[in-house]
This record gives structure tokens, sequence and C-alpha cells, in this order.
């Protein structure tokens, strides 16, 4: 009897044991291919050079009286500054503003191991004003030329921005999406890209490409970025993201500054987390920074989605800790990536769908770049497609008398209108 229980249990535990061990032997192949891969030498698309570039714009403070200017210039560069002056006025009235340095190493890429990344945060603008800027080596007298950004407003005022989900690969035909975008909306005040900016988030030659590509934008608009896991390969620390992008420092005291952060243009609150750290670490700030707002729009931008494009992506440990949150404080919008497709929630409120926006938060995931994976059709979802890069705009009315407005659309690489919503909310009367 103990035999034949030996036997049929060898039989039953015989596959089990064979499909293991091919597991193992693939994901043992996988680990070996990806530390070869690792150690190949590499060659950046865009080596550096003494002259300027990778120009990029974000806020590491008010976005009404301070620009922070990132820049890149080849290891033999002496010296960075920004020289600032409003638009429209003489050259001798500017300011010349002296850059930080830092040395950005990669001994893997063969054709550019060293360059320098400068960064500079200028101070004291006027809210609401257009200025004209250049970056460079003082001492050669070598600079960029003169582009121009715009503070943000002092009181309410209407606006739109740019969300885009995971670049991450392919960023040359992501070049073509985003100059179509801002050939199309010329007036977009900044850029959100909730994570997965690039896909080897601490290979030097990957940030060379997507900044490039980019540079048509973020020279001229800032960026507001959300770190993704690809920024973070392994679980290792975001290290090029936090050298290279300039950013608030007002986050989640319980993990990295920069990793977190918030900021208020004109009428809307803008909240920035990490997904990647425990969602736990993250949630008092996050509730201090919803619950002290009076900001008649919220929006919330992070990488891995609340409601996935697809079930076996779920992320119910987001769920749980922040959701509950949305609900409370009325968050308008929330801005994600990870599942490269595209999903558009109803407004939900506590998991269900909602009677009405002013009653319910709409979860969005896009994909910007040309990675794509399968979706599935899911109940909260009002819609759905994939296999497609797009670009979304969100416009802010406040030139109603009665009303403040949000048109959100979101528009394919060909310029087609994909999907569209507007939310209306009465204004307080005075």
């Amino acid at each position: 009897m103990k035999k034949k229980i030996y036997i049929v249990g060898t039989i039953i535990l015989l596959p089990v044991l064979i499909v293991a061990a091919f597991i193992l032997i693939k994901e043992g192949k996988k680990l070996v291919v990806e530390a070869y891969v690792d150690s190949l030498p590499r060659a950046t698309p865009v080596p550096s050079t003494d002259n300027p570039d990778l120009i990029r714009l974000t806020w590491s403070d008010d976005p009404r009286t301070t620009q922070a200017i990132s820049w890149r210039m080849g290891p033999n560069a002496s010296a960075g500054a920004v020289q600032v002056q409003t638009t429209g006025a003489e050259s001798s009235d500017g300011t010349q503003i002296q850059a930080e340095k830092s040395v950005v190493e990669d001994p893997k890429i063969e054709n550019d191991p060293v360059n320098l990344c400068f960064s500079a945060v200028i101070t004291g603008l006027k809210p609401g004003t257009s200025y004209d800027y250049r970056v460079g080596n003082p001492e050669t007298n070598n600079w960029s030329e003169w582009r121009s950004f715009k503070t943000a407003p002092e009181k309410e005022m209407s606006f739109s921005f740019f969300y885009l989900g995971d670049p991450q690969i392919g960023f040359a035909a992501w070049h073509e999406l985003i100059a179509k975008a801002a050939e199309q909306f010329p007036s977009a005040a900044f850029t959100v890209i909730p994570g997965d900016l690039v896909n080897r988030g601490n290979d030097r030659d990957d940030w060379d490409d997507f900044l490039h590509a980019g540079e048509i934008v973020f020279s001229r608009i800032p960026l507001v970025p959300a770190i993704g896991n690809h920024e973070r390969p392994k679980g290792s620390e975001p290290l090029l993201y936090l050298q290279l992008l300039t950013l608030p420092q007002n986050g989640a005291p319980t993990i990295t500054p920069e990793k977190s952060y918030a900021f208020t243009y004109s009428n809307a609150l803008f909240v920035i987390l990490d997904s990647n750290e425990p969602p736990e670490t993250q949630r008092d700030w996050l509730e201090q920074q919803l619950a002290q707002s009076e900001a008649v729009w919220k929006f919330v931008a992070f990488h891995h989605p609340v409601y996935s494009s697809k079930p076996n992506r779920d992320n119910p440990e987001l769920r749980a800790s922040w959701s509950g949150l949305f609900d409370k404080y009325h968050v308008d919008m929330v801005l994600q990536g990870h599942d490269h497709a595209y999903m558009r929630t109803h407004p939900l409120r506590d998991g269900k769908v909602a009677p009405s926006f002013s009653e319910g938060t709409v979860y969005v995931i896009s994909v910007s770049g040309s990675k794509y994976y399968d979706f599935e059709t899911r109940d909260v979802a009002a819609v759905t497609f994939g296999k497609t890069s797009t670009f979304q705009v969100i416009d802010i009315d406040v030139t109603q008398p009665d009303k403040h407005t949000l048109s959100y659309r979101a528009f394919d690489d060909q310029g087609t209108l994909r999907d569209e919503f507007i939310v209306e909310k009465p204004k307080q009367k005075q």
C-alpha cells in the first residue's frame, strides 16, 4: 500500500518538479543574460561637447517666483552660468547666476564616459512674467541660444498642461509625439510624466537619449516627473534621476527628498508621489497636503496604477492606503503610467462608480513611448484601448462668471482626438 502511494505521489509531483526546474533554468538564463548585457560597453547616441545641451526646466520651489534650469557640458567645461532677463529687456538689464556643477560618470559609455551636469535656481522672479534665458560657460563665452519661460501666475488664471505616460523607449518616435503636442498646444505651462522616463534608470546614455528627445519641450516649459520602477532598476536608488533633475524638497519626510513633492499652480494643487516606496510612508504627508489645500482642483501623480488596465497587474496596497484620501479630500484626477495601455476610469468613490465627476476621482493610465502591453476592459473603465501612444492636454478655465471648468483631451501620435470629458464646479459667491 505504501509503495502504491509512493508511486502515485511521484507521478503527481514529477510534472511539478519539471515545471519548477524549467522556470529556474529560464530565470537563471535571464539573470545571466541581464548580467552580461549590464557589463557590455555602450555608446551614447548624443555624446557631450563643449557646447551646452540637454537643457531642461524643472521647479525646486515656488513656481511663481523661481525657476530651476539644468544642462550638460563636456568634461572640460570650467564653469557654468545662466543669464536671464525679462523678455523684451535690453541685454544689459539681465542677471547672471552661477550654476552648481556635478560630475556624471558612466565608465561603460565608450564615447563619453564623463561629462558635467550644471544646475541653477533663479529666484526673485515676478509672477506671471515671461523671461529670456541662456546657459553656458561664462569663462569661454560659450552660450546656448536664447530661450524663454514664464512664471506661474500670482492669482487664479486659466492654464493648461500636458500629461504623458511612460516614454521609456523609442525616443525618436517620442520626440515626434511631444513636438506635435507642443505645436498643437503652444501655451501649455508644464509637462507631468508619472515615471519610467527611461528604460535603464542608472545608465546615463538612456538619460542622454531621453533628455535630447525632450529638450524641444523641456527647455521651454518645466518637466514635472515622478519616479517609476525603471528609474530604480532592480530596486536600486534612482541615482541619476536625483542627480540630473532639480526638484522640490518639500515632500514626505519619511523618504529621500525629491522623491515626492507638491506645488500649487494657479487654482490647482499637484502632489507627486513615489509608488515604489511603501505607500504608508507617504500617507500622512499626502493627507496633510490635501487637507491644507484650498485649491479648486487637485491632481495626484505617481507611477503604479490604483486600478490597473489588466487585473493581474493590480496594486491593492496603493488602493488601500491612498484611495480613501482621494475620496475624503476629493482629488479630481490621478495621473499614472506603468501598464503601457490607455485606460480612463469613470469617476470613482469607495471603489464604485460615482454619480458624477464632482463626486468621484478619475484615474488615468497612458503611454507615450513605443512599448505596449495587452489590456482587459474593466467594470470601472470608461475608455480603454491599447497599442497607441498618446499625449493628454488638461485645460483649466476660470473665465466663466459662475463656474470653474476642467477640460481633458487625449490625442494619439497622429494628433487624432481619442478621449475627452469636461468637469464643471460652481464658483463660490464672494
